[in-house]
C-alpha cells in the first residue's frame, strides 16, 4: 500500500509566495496610519497595541487557506490487490504398461507420481489439471487449486485407470489436444498456460503429435515434454506377471519426435534416464514464470478542500472579531 499527499492544481500554490510581503505591507500601513499624538481618550489600550500585529497575520492565514483550498489538496492511497499468483498447468501422464518398468525404483510410474506430487505442492496458487493416456486420452482432473484433491487423484492415475486390454498404445497427439482443450476452455486473461507431457514411448496411435503441437502454439500454450526411461531392456511386471514373459521390455522412446513436438509448440524437451534426472527436471519446471490470476489497483482520494474552507471561515470570523471589537479604533 502506498500513500501520498498531493494537490490537484499545484500552480495555484505559487500564490502563497505573496503572503509574507502582504503581512509586511499591512504592518507598514498600520504604523503609518497610527496617530502619534492622539488625545489619551482616543489611544488604544496598551494590550490592544500589542495585538496590532495579529490582524495582518490572520488575514494572511485566511488568504493561505483560500489558496490551499483552490489548489485542491488531497490524500491519496493506492492498494494493489493480487489474487492467486501462478500459472495453469496440465500434467499429461503416460499410464501405459511400460510405465511399470523397474529401471526406476520401484517403477517409473511410482517415481513419476512422487515427483509430480512434489511439483504440485510447490506450485503455490497454480491451477493444475491431469490428463492420462495410453491409446486413448482422458481428463483425470480438471484445473484446480485444491492440491490435496489433486494429489489424491494423482495417486489413482495408474495403469488400472485405463483398460489396458483395449487401450494398448501411445496416443501423444490425442493427449495433447485433450489437455489443450481444457486449458482453452478455462483460460483467464494474462494467465500463463503450459502442458507438461511425460511419456516413455513413441506416438503410434491417434492424431499426429506435430499437428497437436502446432495447435498448442497457436493458442499460446507452452509444451514441456519429458521422455522417461533408459536405453536398456528392463522387466515390466503387471498384476504379478511379467509383460512379455521372460523377455525383458524395451520402451521405444523417440527422442527426435518428442524434441520436434516440443519445438513446434515453442517449448522444450527433457530426457530423464533415471529418478534423479526426473526430479531435477521437475525442479526446473516448478520455477516456470508465475503470473497473477487477478491483479487490480484500488485508489482512494480524500480531498481536504472542505477542511481548507472551514479554516478560511474560522480565520475570517477571527478577522471580523479583531477588526470590529478587539482592535477597533474609537470614534474621533
Amino acid at each position: 500500500m502506498s500513500e501520498a499527499f498531493a494537490v490537484a492544481r499545484p500552480l495555484v500554490l505559487w500564490g502563497l509566495l505573496a503572503l509574507p510581503p502582504w503581512v509586511l505591507w499591512r504592518l507598514y500601513l498600520r504604523r503609518r496610519d497610527a496617530v502619534p499624538y492622539a488625545p489619551l481618550q482616543y489611544r488604544p489600550a496598551a494590550g490592544r497595541r500589542r495585538l496590532a500585529w495579529l490582524q495582518p497575520v490572520v488575514e494572511a492565514l485566511l488568504l493561505a487557506s483560500v489558496v490551499a483550498g483552490l489548489a485542491g489538496p488531497y490524500h491519496a492511497a493506492s492498494l494493489e490487490l493480487v489474487e492467486d499468483e501462478g500459472i495453469d498447468v496440465v500434467l499429461v501422464l503416460d499410464v501405459s504398461l511400460s510405465m511399470l518398468a523397474t529401471d526406476f525404483e520401484p517403477n517409473r510410474l511410482a517415481v513419476l507420481q512422487r515427483v509430480a506430487r512434489d511439483f504440485i505442492a510447490r506450485g503455490g496458487h497454480n491451477r493444475v489439471g491431469l490428463v492420462i493416456f495410453a491409446k486413448d486420452a482422458f481428463v483425470h482432473s480438471p484445473l484446480t487449486t485444491d492440491h490435496q484433491v489433486l494429489e489424491a487423484l494423482l495417486d489413482s492415475a495408474g495403469v488400472h485407470a485405463i483398460d489396458q486390454a483395449k487401450s494398448g498404445g501411445t496416443a501423444i497427439g490425442d493427449a495433447l489436444l485433450v489437455a489443450a482443450e481444457r486449458l482453452v476452455k478455462a483460460r483467464l486473461e494474462h494467465r500463463g498456460q503450459a502442458v507438461v507431457l511425460i511419456t516413455d514411448g513413441a506416438s503410434n496411435s491417434g492424431i499426429d503429435p506435430l499437428l497437436a503441437a502446432r495447435y498448442l502454439r497457436q493458442r499460446a500454450i507452452r509444451l514441456y515434454a519429458v521422455g522417461i526411461g533408459g536405453d536398456k531392456k528392463v522387466p515390466v511386471t503387471f498384476e504379478g506377471r511379467r509383460v512379455g514373459g521372460d523377455n525383458p521390455y524395451l520402451a521405444v522412446l523417440d527422442d527426435a519426435q518428442l524434441e520436434a513436438v516440443a519445438a513446434h509448440a515453442g517449448g522444450h524437451y527433457y530426457r530423464a534416464a533415471d529418478a534423479g534426472a526426473l526430479e531435477s527436471i521437475f525442479g526446473q519446471l516448478s520455477r516456470l514464470e508465475h503470473a497473477p490470476l487477478k491483479r487490480r489497483t484500488v485508489e482512494s482520494r480524500r480531498y481536504w478542500t472542505s477542511a481548507c474552507a472551514a479554516a478560511a471561515l474560522g480565520f475570517f470570523t477571527l478577522h471580523l472579531v479583531l477588526a470590529g471589537i478587539v482592535l477597533r479604533r474609537p470614534l474621533r
